[in-house]
């Protein structure tokens, strides 16, 4: 099933309530369901392709308010985080997730990218309004 934009497949997948991705294809965003006893629906059969969004996964729901990266690594399906640049999270370090956290799928890995925030507080890079670039002119 394709959608005209990462926000209409987001909303698909909140209101089914499965874990699912979304991804592109063919210039569209696509919707993936993850493999339950091998029925995963879209990229390769509920494998993620590379960069694919998770939207549902395992602990999303905890991951609100400012949160430990050592609290998001061992309460949910992300397996890293990194900061713009290269660099990796270290524990220690909070996240505010402003309640909105879509990590993607990199070398087979879940992985939520972030960015400085003030104070030193990292934030989510993919923001849950989005403006698109060049949007003024």
């Amino acid at each position: 099933m394709a959608f005209p934009d990462v926000k209409a497949a987001d909303h698909h997948i909140l209101v089914g309530g499965r874990p699912a991705f979304t991804y592109f294809e063919g210039g569209e965003v696509h919707v993936g369901t993850y493999p339950e006893d091998g029925e995963g629906r879209g990229a390769q059969d509920g494998t993620p392709p590379q960069g694919a969004r998770a939207v549902l996964f395992p602990g999303w729901e905890t991951l609100t308010g400012v949160v430990a990266v050592s609290a998001v690594l061992a309460g949910s399906a992300i397996d890293k985080v990194v900061i713009l640049g290269g660099m990796t999270a270290v524990p220690e370090m909070l996240i505010d997730t402003g309640g909105f956290v879509r990590p993607i799928w990199r070398d087979g890995v879940l992985t939520l990218v972030t960015q400085f925030g003030r104070g030193g507080v990292l934030t989510p890079f993919e923001a849950q309004s989005q403006i698109p670039c060049c949007h003024d002119h």
